[in-house]
């Protein structure tokens, strides 16, 4: 399998990977050695494997930039290792030290700020300024949040990707010249072959999935308008018929609908346009801290439905908001939706 292009330059993920461990043994007096680059595992691709003083080696997952939206993807895409996982960045903020730290999270960047927790070691170092300022990528239309649509249309509904544009267009609610640049996006990417013999195939559809979940978290999901608010019964989505409603649960509670492995602290909803019926009876209080979050919903397919009483959005949306929440049940609980519900993702 061909290394996946929508990775950044080789030169420039190696380059941030050493400045790193240069500043890591700078501030901390201990080396890390590079063992390999670009290394294949059953769960993916990780970036390096590096053996630090203490002989533990950990496998790499290099971002040219972080931000708060993006530590719950980082944190699943190291999990699925099975392995000891490090994140290597150019700068990580103090409070974004905190929170993986809190998450018990490996962590070094290019201005030596590092968390590293090993049996015999400890190192956590936070506030030292980046040397550089940080360099933004280029942007790339299809993660952007039209483009972001048609990709989940994509990857809900595998067969879509060899139909008419005007069919992949209105699945996913855009236009129809999106579709034309959003595929020569994923082609550029790496994520779309086309052939006269096959016609079109999604390449690399673990990575593909990655690269939604982590846009999805800064991109799409701001423009969804979400509300918070606090409900007094926490189990009112229980009895409420909310298909009726045009609404469909995502989140905690699918998850724990789908898995039976948590117990859903926050109600999440997709489709707002008759919750003034459903306030009237719940009795919702604005709350930007509160267990019920409202979005609007984004697509326009049919999906399977799954086998359960409830409406629930399709399990990759699941999967995404568990993983946006940077909580470390809730990104357990990711694991086991992507392995039962996400094919070959």
């Amino acid at each position: 399998m061909a290394r996946n292009p929508e990775k950044m330059p080789l030169d420039e993920e190696h380059t941030i990977l050493s400045q790193a461990l240069e500043a890591f043994a700078e501030t901390t007096a201990t080396a890390a050695t590079v063992l390999k680059t670009d290394v294949r595992l059953p769960q993916g691709v990780a970036d390096a494997e590096i053996r630090l003083a203490d002989g533990k080696e950990w496998l790499v997952e290099v971002k040219r930039n972080m931000t708060p939206a993006m530590i719950g993807a980082a944190v699943a895409q190291l999990d699925r290792f099975n392995k000891p996982g490090i994140l290597v960045t150019r700068y990580i903020t103090p409070p974004m030290a905190e929170r993986l730290k809190t998450l018990d999270v490996p962590f070094m960047d290019t201005a030596g700020n590092a968390y590293v927790r090993g049996k015999n070691l400890l190192i956590y170092v936070t506030g030292r300024k980046p040397p550089t300022p940080a360099v933004s990528e280029r942007a790339v239309r299809a993660l952007r949040p039209t483009g972001l649509k048609v990709i989940f249309a994509l990857l809900c509904w595998p067969d879509l990707i060899d139909a008419p544009y005007r069919a992949i267009a209105q699945a996913a609610g855009v236009a129809l010249g999106t579709v034309g640049w959003v595929f020569n996006d994923l082609r550029r990417l790496g994520y779309l072959n086309e052939t006269k013999a096959k016609g079109r195939v999604c390449e690399d559809r673990p990575g593909l999935i990655d690269k939604w979940v982590e846009a999805y978290a800064q991109q799409l999901r701001p423009r969804l308008k979400p509300q918070r608010y606090r409900v007094t019964h926490p189990d009112w989505w229980k009895t409420e018929n909310l298909a009726d409603l045009g609404m469909w649960l995502g989140g905690e509670p699918a998850a724990a609908i789908l898995t039976k492995h948590l117990r859903p602290e926050i109600i999440i909803l997709y489709g707002h346009t008759h919750f003034a019926t459903l306030a009237r009876r719940i009795k919702p209080v604005k709350d930007e801290y509160g267990n019920l979050e409202v979005l609007y919903k984004f697509w326009a397919f049919d999906f399977p439905e799954l086998d359960t009483n409830y409406p629930l959005v399709p399990p990759l949306l699941i999967y995404a908001d568990l993983v946006a929440t940077g909580d470390a049940r809730n990104i357990e609980t990711a694991q086991i939706i992507r392995k039962r519900f996400l094919a070959n993702g």
